[in-house]
């Protein structure tokens, strides 16, 4: 089970937040742009919430962060003004992308024919963008080229259920959904066979 929390992010955080810590500031003060710390502490706090506000999180060999929280796992993204984590008891990745944005231009960038044949749906490369980005998070490898190494293979009729895999690895089932705020979130973990 993934938990998925989707939310927007505060232009600013108070000094007096519970949630958030001074390794938390600490670790925000390295970016320069205001946006960007607000994102930082805004996952930072979300995955405080949800797992405790004593919660550890460092960051793995390819810069994604972790939990110390046994059997935990996590992944976050950011994008339009909105944070997404997943939390789950087993590997996954999310990504958040504005539906507003215009992926149709740079589509042949990351999808192969094959894939752009799958659906016609108007979303559909807003779509495939955001799952293969969910996708290169839950498998944890730098270096992947998303047009020729992350396949979408197949998906279900509404278009919200994707499979898809990177070259030589296990299948990923992806999960689309979009909120009332027209944000792409998609969700992938591992094909249990």
């Amino acid at each position: 089970m993934v938990k998925v929390i989707v939310e927007p992010i505060p232009p600013v955080y108070a000094c007096c937040d519970a949630l958030i810590t001074a390794a938390d500031v600490a670790s925000a003060s390295r970016f320069q742009n205001e946006r960007r710390r607000a994102e930082h502490l805004a996952w930072r706090r979300v995955v405080r919430r949800e797992l405790g506000r004593g919660v550890v999180i460092d960051y793995n060999d390819v810069g994604a962060p972790t939990v110390n929280t046994p059997n935990t796992h996590i992944s976050v993204a950011h994008g339009g003004g909105y944070v997404a984590v997943a939390i789950a008891a087993e590997c996954v990745g999310i990504d958040i992308e504005s539906v507003e944005r215009d992926f149709e231009r740079t589509k042949e960038r990351y999808m192969s024919p094959e894939e752009m044949a799958l659906a016609s749906d108007k979303a559909w490369a807003a779509k495939v963008w955001t799952a293969k980005e969910a996708m290169y998070k839950l498998y944890g490898c730098r270096g992947i080229d998303l047009r020729n190494d992350l396949r979408i293979n197949d998906v279900d009729p509404t278009g919200l259920h994707l499979k898809g895999k990177l070259v030589n690895r296990c299948n990923a089932l992806v999960d689309i959904s979009t909120t009332r705020d027209n944000m792409i979130v998609a969700v992938a973990r591992f094909e249990h066979i």
